[in-house]
């Protein structure tokens, strides 16, 4: 049996995740950052970034190239298998499933690729439907900024049961912190170091901003 005290603090709980669900699905969603204007398409924005002591080129490399993209994810978090045979190119889809007991399921597909600066993927089913998935690559002395960018909205009521119950976003940022930081050790593993001629930290790369924020 619950105390009155313990029921109290499950009704305000239940409240305020009834009155979140009421938010999220009638606020209207903020405008996108300008530099993701091209994408015409408006949502909730969630934004992570860390500068990573790498080339564009290789950060590129890695996010192209599913097989060793694919170890940098927390398997006890989500799932990732490549639906399109060949090589990592527009076209290409992406399969993802949760590892929760309410499991979500949902397909992203390339629809943009600039070598070396930008990958967009798009949300073809699921809760996120619509929405994208970005990634920007821009050179910072001699580092990488790198940001990834979710921009969403969840129509579905249910869907947005789910995410505002289970705390999606905040599941969804830990994947994304502890996903950048595998980036960062698998861009940098193997570098030399500045006295041998590798990156010197003075060029631009403060390691101390590359947590994610």
């Amino acid at each position: 049996m619950l105390s009155i005290s313990g029921s109290l603090l499950w009704l305000r709980r239940l409240l305020a995740g009834l009155m979140a669900l009421v938010l999220l699905g009638c606020a209207t969603p903020p405008p996108v950052p300008e530099r993701l204007e091209f994408l015409n398409y408006q949502g909730q924005v969630n934004e992570h970034h860390t500068l990573i002591k790498a080339r564009p080129s290789q950060v590129f490399a890695v996010l192209t190239d599913f097989d060793r993209f694919v170890r940098l994810i927390p398997t006890d978090r989500i799932e990732l298998s490549k639906v399109s045979p060949g090589p990592y190119q527009v076209g290409t889809t992406i399969r993802a499933e949760t590892v929760y007991k309410i499991k979500l399921r949902w397909d992203s597909q390339v629809v943009h690729m600039e070598k070396d600066r930008l990958l967009v993927l798009q949300f073809q089913d699921g809760p996120f439907r619509g929405g994208y998935e970005v990634w920007e690559l821009r050179p910072q002395g001699s580092c990488t900024r790198v940001s990834h960018t979710f921009v969403y909205n969840i129509s579905n009521f249910l869907y947005r049961l789910v995410w505002v119950f289970k705390r999606g976003e905040k599941k969804h940022n830990t994947l994304t912190e502890v996903t950048l930081l595998n980036l960062k050790r698998e861009c940098e593993e193997g570098l030399l170091p500045p006295f041998m001629g590798g990156p010197k930290e003075e060029e631009g790369c403060d390691l101390l901003f590359s947590l994610p924020r």
